[in-house]
């Protein structure tokens, strides 16, 4: 059973569910499959480094070891920082009530790149959608299942007044006006007419 979020609103909590919106749902989608002479499905087989082994789709896994080759487990590491300080972990929104708090400007929604889109359901999700009316937009921090780099998540409603959560992360966007001047490179291969002689030829 899926798990619902509480949406809190000034001390009031209202409880949502989510579901995401893929490219799929909006667009459709298209599967290729392949056949062999015989009419049977085949499947996507990987050869390994050794020029010998074959596996099949899930037939690898991700693990860290120690330098003794020593299989080490995910909550027995410490994440630091560049300065080499420990990076604090995040519990999962799930857990806890998201305090929404912070209004957020469409410039700030607008410099962020979204990652995931869903569409707030159940009872309470008419409710938050009155929270979001006349173009209201929230800001959090939001964590699926936690971690030490949460998302930043937005909550706004579309044109028909129907609420979503948009998981987004910092863009880096350089805006250049026209009274800012452009960079110009040279070509520095590039001979100009100027440096031709024509008495060499």
């Amino acid at each position: 059973m899926a798990r619902n979020l509480i949406f809190e609103f000034d001390g009031t909590g209202l409880s949502a569910g989510i579901e995401k919106v893929d490219r799929s749902k909006l667009y459709g989608s298209t599967t290729i499959e392949a056949f062999d002479e015989d009419g049977k499905k085949t499947e996507m087989i990987s050869l390994a480094a050794d020029g010998q082994t074959l596996f099949g789709i899930g037939g690898t896994a991700f693990a860290t070891l120690s330098l003794d080759n020593d299989p080490i487990k995910r909550d027995s590491l410490t994440a630091y920082s560049m300065d080499g300080e420990p990076l604090e972990t995040v519990p999962s929104s799930f857990d806890a009530p998201i305090k929404v708090i912070e209004r957020a400007t469409i410039e700030d929604y607008l410099s962020h790149l979204v990652k995931s889109v869903y569409a707030l359901t159940g009872d309470d999700a008419a409710a938050i959608a009155d929270r979001l009316s006349e173009g209201a937009i929230y800001k959090f921090q939001f964590s699926y299942r936690g971690g030490i780099m949460p998302d930043t998540a937005f909550l706004l409603s579309n044109a028909e007044g129907e609420p979503f959560m948009i998981l987004t992360t910092p863009a880096n966007i350089n805006f250049v006006g026209f009274q800012d001047a452009a960079a110009v490179y040279e070509d520095v291969d590039e001979e100009s007419d100027d440096e031709l002689d024509f008495e060499m030829m």
